[in-house]
């Protein structure tokens, strides 16, 4: 029992209640029960937006925003005591700009692997990698991310992937 009274959530429960009520719901009201106040959400965070839990749910909000008719599909769930990783897919229209992109109104589809660092049985980091179709293929792994206010996004085409993963090695 955490100080609060709720229940701890087991690892892989809490990641598919993220993904099933929060992603493919908008149930946005779990964020604060899923989440600690200071988790840091790498990908929201390369992309300017707040910190904390304020920006999983703009991360959430803008998804969904930009993403209409969204569809996700959990494909597999690993848990440990203290991080957590899923493997999973969405589909639905790309209505507005995202990652980058202006809106194009056509299909689009993704994998993602998320990533959950847990403290106290919470989020308290967000990771992923993404590889969407938008026509072209896209990455985003927010490992690779520089600081927000640089060049680099992190959104890499495909086709420039081996590039840019030799020009990352390079530089460390």
């Amino acid at each position: 029992m955490r100080s609060d009274g709720l229940n701890e959530m087991k690892p892989a429960r809490l990641m598919r209640t993220f993904l099933e009520e929060v992603v493919a719901q908008g149930r946005l009201e779990w964020v604060d029960r899923l989440s600690n106040a200071d988790m840091v959400d790498e990908a929201n965070q390369a992309f300017g937006g707040p910190p904390g839990r304020a920006g999983l749910v703009a991360h959430v909000q803008g998804f969904r925003r930009n993403i209409e008719n969204l569809q996700v599909t959990v494909d597999r769930i690993v848990a440990g005591d203290d991080a957590v990783m899923a493997w999973w897919s969405f589909s639905g229209l790309h209505t507005g700009p995202w990652l980058g992109r202006p809106p194009t109104g056509k299909p689009l589809r993704a994998t993602v692997f998320s990533f959950f660092d847990l403290v106290d049985g919470r989020i308290a980091r967000y990771r992923l990698f993404l590889h969407a179709e938008f026509p072209e293929s896209v990455v985003l792994d927010t490992s690779r991310l520089d600081p927000p206010g640089t060049a680099h996004t992190g959104v890499v085409p495909l086709d420039n992937l081996a590039r840019h993963v030799t020009g990352k090695l390079a530089s460390q």
